[in-house]
């Protein structure tokens, strides 16, 4: 409010008021400006002014610029406020435990950011308001919860949508202002009994897990969510879906990311072997495309049972972490089989020595080590044999998980893991690691790796000396 308006109130506090002076009401007006720390304008500290002196002022006598003003300029008590702006965050329509209907928001007028909580009517006619949609509030009123501002949108309050929302926009506005919202775009649903997960990039082209109920609709495309819940596991962004969560799919929308994008995110190849860790969880071995080995470290035991069952399977996994030292699986490792592998043709394994030797090769060796490790895991056993080779020109790390090779090596079934004690499965393995240390092996396997070479054992023979 300003100029000639401005001056209409004065005059009109200063007609009710007769024993009050200019200078006076000026006064009044400063004190209340430092009274708010000097956060609100000239217009808004009149108003309150007016009103702790008694002059009612009727709202269709107001300017627009006493009636709507910026966030800045809000104060507890103020009422019959109209805010244009954004709404940047928004949750579903609610009920009380009256049954009373309401629905929250997040609102910015481009310099500042303000909850807002809508009841009755109001919350009815805020339900479909989209995110990101430019929208007047009508009639509000202000007040202190908790510490903090919030309006209020009550009886006789509205919203009117003065533009619907505009991505693009809206992202502009993410990057500015903290709010519980997000693009998202879905690359792979995963169904299971407790849950839908969604594999999906944010609005930064990074992936984010979205956890939903197991019967809950699964959106398609790109939409939009907002009042969610957030958590980093092991360096995977993690959104979940509550009661109050709000989520809209968008009709027309292009992906904003390359098609490169879920490269880093995604691992492919043939599941070629696993170590199991001393406590929990383990070290997976893929074999890609192009020959190269790729490990994938595991925290828990929980996905080491799809590793055993993918064994020599080409795969995709999602929910994997790219760390520093390599691959790390997330809670949400989901292991997808290629369609294509309705015949495996038989391998071929030419002699050769380890110093040149890559990919399938037969050799004779003498071992110099030999180790067994194994678990039980909801009495499905699972196992790896480690050992040291030596063929004369070069000595290699060696592994195993062939039920074939346990068998030849250590004259155990793989199904005996899960009955064998601990004590008696370790005196058994420490006498045959000293009764074969330095004995001669013929071996089948696969040799992987540039540097520091590994040979994946298929087969195992024991030479006579």
């Amino acid at each position: 409010m300003e100029g000639m308006h401005s001056e209409e109130l004065v005059s009109e506090i200063l007609r009710k008021r007769p024993g009050m002076t200019r200078q006076e009401l000026e006064r009044l007006i400063e004190e209340k400006i430092q009274e708010f720390g000097g956060i609100i304008r000239r217009d808004a500290a009149l108003l309150l002014v007016a009103k702790e002196l008694g002059v009612a002022v009727h709202r269709e006598k107001l300017l627009r610029s006493l009636s709507s003003l910026k966030v800045r300029d809000l104060a507890a008590g103020f009422r019959g406020v109209d805010l244009e702006g954004y709404i940047i965050e928004r949750s579903s329509l609610g009920l009380t435990k009256e049954g009373k209907p309401y629905l929250r928001f997040l609102f910015t007028d481009g310099e500042d950011v303000i909850r807002v909580v809508a009841w009755d009517e109001a919350a009815g006619a805020a339900a479909n308001v989209s995110v990101g949609a430019r929208v007047v509030l009508r009639k509000s009123s202000v007040v202190q919860r908790k510490g903090k501002l919030e309006v209020v949108l009550g009886r006789g309050s509205s919203i009117e949508v003065r533009e619907p929302p505009n991505v693009n926009s809206l992202i502009e506005l993410l990057s500015r202002f903290r709010a519980k919202t997000e693009v998202l775009e879905v690359k792979k649903v995963v169904r299971e009994a407790e849950r839908t997960v969604l594999f999906c990039l944010d609005r930064s082209c990074n992936l984010v897990c979205l956890v939903l109920p197991p019967d809950a609709e699964v959106p398609e495309g790109s939409f939009i969510l907002s009042n969610f819940s957030e958590e980093r596991m092991r360096g995977l962004r993690v959104l979940r879906c509550g009661r109050e969560c709000f989520l809209e799919v968008l009709r027309e929308h292009a992906s904003r990311c390359a098609p490169t994008a879920m490269q880093d995110f995604v691992a492919r190849g043939r599941v070629v072997g696993y170590l199991l860790f001393r406590k929990l969880g383990g070290r997976l071995f893929l074999l890609t495309e192009s020959g190269q080995l790729q490990d994938l470290v595991m925290f828990s035991d929980a996905h080491l049972p799809n590793v055993k069952r993918f064994l020599g399977r080409t795969v995709e996994l999602w929910g994997v972490v790219r760390g520093k030292a390599g691959l790390i699986a997330s809670h949400f490792l989901h292991f997808l089989p290629s369609e294509d592998q309705a015949h495996t043709p038989e391998v071929q394994y030419p002699e050769k020595p380890l110093l040149v030797a890559t990919g399938p090769v037969s050799l004779r060796a003498t071992l110099i080590s030999l180790r067994l490790r194994s678990k039980c895991l909801n009495g499905e056993p699972l196992f790896h044999v480690t050992a040291l080779v030596d063929d004369g020109t070069a000595c290699v790390q060696a592994l195993s998980n062939s039920p074939g090779v346990l068998r030849k090596l250590y004259g155990i079934e793989e199904s005996d893991l899960c009955e064998m004690g601990g004590e008696a499965l370790g005196k058994i393995t420490d006498y045959v690691a000293s009764e074969l240390r330095g004995a001669d092996l013929y071996l089948e396997g696969l040799l992987v790796g540039a540097v520091n070479k590994l040979m994946l054992i298929h087969r195992v023979e024991l030479l006579q000396s």
